[in-house]
């Protein structure tokens, strides 16, 4: 068994509204549980930040058809690396909209990233996405 971690971010391609994304959760924890991947998925304003955990052709095959998916675009890879231990294990797919930024803005390490979301900045700020990721595991 070979567990593996695939981090991206994509811009959404139309506006997602609340229904829209209970629909995409529900898609995905049905097909997370029964593909044995666990993960987080980030969104707001349109940015969208994934976790995905998993073996490697599991996650390889979910991360190919999230590229095709046309809600949205500019997916840049972050990291995909093996790792001994899921971080989101207790979920089929988390998921937060609710970033509420001063809230953060005192926290060490804080990160203003998804508020300005662009293909340019996730070439800067690979790391702070990850900084991000990590304020939401268990």
């Amino acid at each position: 068994m070979s567990l593996y971690s695939l981090v991206y971010v994509s811009i959404a391609t139309q506006k997602i509204t609340e229904d829209d994304l209970k629909t995409i959760l529900k898609a995905a924890r049905a097909h997370n549980k029964a593909a044995d991947i666990t993960g987080m998925l980030l969104y707001r304003d349109g940015f969208f930040i994934q976790a995905i955990e998993g073996e490697e052709a599991q996650v390889d095959a979910l991360y190919s058809r999230i590229v095709q998916d046309p809600r949205h675009t500019n997916h840049l890879l972050i990291y995909k690396e093996p790792i001994e231990k899921r971080c989101f294990s207790e979920h089929s797919m988390g998921f937060s909209d609710e970033l509420n930024v001063d809230s953060f803005k005192d926290v060490e390490g804080f990160s203003d990233f998804m508020q300005r979301p662009s293909p340019e900045a996730f070439d800067q700020y690979a790391t702070e996405v990850e900084v991000l990721l990590n304020k939401f595991k268990r």
